[in-house]
């Protein structure tokens, strides 16, 4: 006889199942094995018996899908230091593979339970990643692999100098090509080594300090692009773009991306062709209002022992111009057009840090997203971008059990989820991933100590 699969009832909890953004009071959500089989409220709910019937109070709780992260970078650090290719020059690889695991853990155990890359490169090693997650040789979160971002010569993400750069090294972020023939030939690449996506680069960053050219001009060509596009779609993989200012965002939407992230200084034109043309937004709020309090000496209290300031100075006025343009802007943009905006929060670039990926939705609530959107851009939004949606990303029957248990409200104060003690039981495909039934009481230099 077959051994019966155990039963999970979380009864009693504030449910939010990011269907229609509304909380459920007094819930009952039933997992049995790896999927959810029933969702309803405590008084319609009789408590079945047996030892295979595990019941959890969750009352006074808030029950949320397992969250998403839709934009992380395991091959950097978080604080890089002064220079972009110092972590090229100091790792290979397969360090860099082995640092990654740590990285998406830290996301993992604080509810991120299915994450997508923003592309590493390096060799590639992002799909060796996938796959051993996948098998279960290693513990940690559901994870998509982007590979190399497609830039041209002396562009973004390619961190070592063109003399260096040139050669087409592995140990780097990006790979050089110049024309659409080359773009074409970086796409098929990324897909030939089984990346879940293309990545293309169609400006300079807003913290690239020796970059020649301004972020908001556009670096790639509009031929080059749709070349590398074209190959993606070919082949049945959607296009994330880096893009900051309107130029490289409209060749990106003229292009057919799928995702366009950044999007610094994105205009009404742009966010409406966005919505129209379904694709989605990954801000990076956190990111740029982290460089902004940097750049202005507003650093929190609690993070001046690990926070360090490594924009050049030629970055400064930039950083804090784009960051005024958001408080100005970002809630009508997102307002008058509905683009749906997604936690893609580039953790792992400097001031954005591993297990912190939070700090995206606190920093959108605070240019003016409601908290509803804000834990659908983790949830069902992030879902449907990542093509996962049939599977997790909502609280539905039949899908894949995945639960954070937050002890707080999200939906009055979103800064919850930055909270590891509140974060107090993160459930994936039924099983628990960590249960904190007492206060860890960590300080955030204890809770980054893993960055060494």
């Amino acid at each position: 006889m077959s051994k019966r699969e155990k039963t999970r009832i979380f009864i009693g909890g504030n449910l939010f199942d990011a269907t229609d953004g509304n909380i459920k009071k007094d819930s009952v959500v039933v997992v049995k094995g790896d999927r959810f089989t029933y969702i309803g409220e405590k008084k319609d709910y009789v408590l079945p018996e047996g030892d295979d019937v595990e019941v959890i109070d969750t009352a006074g709780k808030t029950v949320l899908p397992g969250l998403i992260e839709t934009h992380c970078i395991t091959a950097m650090i978080g604080d890089a230091g002064p220079n972009d290719a110092a972590i090229s020059t100091e790792m290979s690889k397969m360090e860099m593979l082995m640092r990654g695991v740590s990285k998406l853990r830290a996301c993992y155990h604080m509810g991120f339970t299915s994450i997508r890359e923003g592309g590493s490169g390096w060799g590639w090693y992002e799909v060796a990643l996938r796959d051993a997650l996948r098998r279960g040789d290693v513990d940690g979160p559901r994870y998509q692999a982007v590979g190399y971002h497609i830039t041209v010569s002396g562009g973004h993400s390619c961190y070592f100098p063109y003399h260096i750069g040139r050669h087409r090294l592995e140990e780097t972020a990006g790979y050089f090509a110049d024309g659409p023939d080359e773009w074409r030939k970086v796409a098929r690449l990324n897909i030939w080594n089984k990346t879940d996506y293309v990545k293309v680069v169609c400006s300079s960053d807003l913290a690239d300090g020796v970059a020649p050219i301004d972020p908001t001009t556009s670096q790639a060509t509009q031929e080059e692009i749709s070349a590398a596009v074209e190959e993606a779609h070919r082949a049945n993989r959607k296009v994330i773009a880096h893009c900051e200012g309107k130029t490289a965002i409209m060749k990106a939407i003229n292009a057919g991306v799928n995702i366009i992230t950044h999007g610094f200084w994105m205009d009404e034109e742009c966010a409406e062709l966005m919505a129209r043309n379904n694709i989605y937004w990954e801000p990076t709020n956190a990111y740029a209002r982290n460089q902004y309090w940097g750049c202005t000496d507003q650093v929190p209290e609690e993070w001046l022992d690990i926070f360090g300031n490594y924009l050049p100075e030629s970055c400064f006025e930039r950083s804090i111009n784009n960051w005024e343009d958001k408080q100005k802007n970002f809630k009508k943009l997102i307002d008058n057009t509905g683009v749906k905006v997604l936690l893609g929060s580039d953790t792992g670039a400097p001031w954005v840090w591993y297990g912190e990926n939070a700090q995206e939705l606190e920093a959108n609530v605070e240019l003016g997203q409601s908290t509803r959107d804000a834990l659908f851009s983790c949830t069902k939004w992030a879902a449907e971008s990542c093509d996962w949606i049939d599977e997790v990303g909502t609280i539905e029957k039949g899908k894949r059990a995945d639960l954070v248990i937050v002890d707080g409200d999200p939906l009055e104060n979103i800064s919850v989820l930055l909270d590891e003690d509140k974060i107090q039981r993160v459930v994936r495909d039924g099983e628990d991933v960590v249960y904190r039934p007492e206060p860890l009481n960590k300080t955030l230099r204890e809770r980054i100590t893993w960055l060494g």
